[in-house]
């Protein structure tokens, strides 16, 4: 993601954190967030826009040093838990470790677009029916 569009994405989750709660189209929607520390340093976070009927994750991220241990799993292991189904998420075409993380967590590509003149793949997870 360019650096641009990344601190748009801070900026509007920072916003969004703030106001807890917001409408898009006419959807109201809540926030769900999680955070990781090691110490004082934050690695990791995943922040959701939770709607009546989905949710969207909008960002799974976990530093460089810390990928590969188990922190991004806990972190999906929350959002599974804690949002409603079907949790739909963006991941871009090229970025082949992400794919594959969602894929081993039950994502499935539902559809794709273009965003900063990159394609990427709508993911979609369902909570198994009992």
């Amino acid at each position: 993601m360019p650096d641009d569009a990344l601190q748009k994405e801070l900026d509007d989750i920072k916003n969004n954190l703030l106001n807890g709660k917001g409408e898009d189209n006419n959807k109201k929607w809540s926030i769900k967030a999680w955070v990781i520390v090691d110490g004082d340093v934050v690695i990791g976070f995943a922040f959701a826009r939770e709607y009546k009927d989905k949710t969207k994750l909008n960002s799974l991220y976990i530093l460089k040093d810390y990928k590969r241990k188990g922190c991004g799993t806990k972190l999906m292991k929350q959002v599974k838990q804690n949002c409603k189904s079907p949790i739909e998420l963006p991941v871009y075409e090229e970025n082949k470790i992400a794919v594959a993380f969602y894929n081993k967590h039950e994502f499935l590509s539902t559809g794709y677009g273009v965003e900063h003149d990159r394609k990427y793949l709508v993911m979609t997870w369902h909570k198994a029916k009992s």
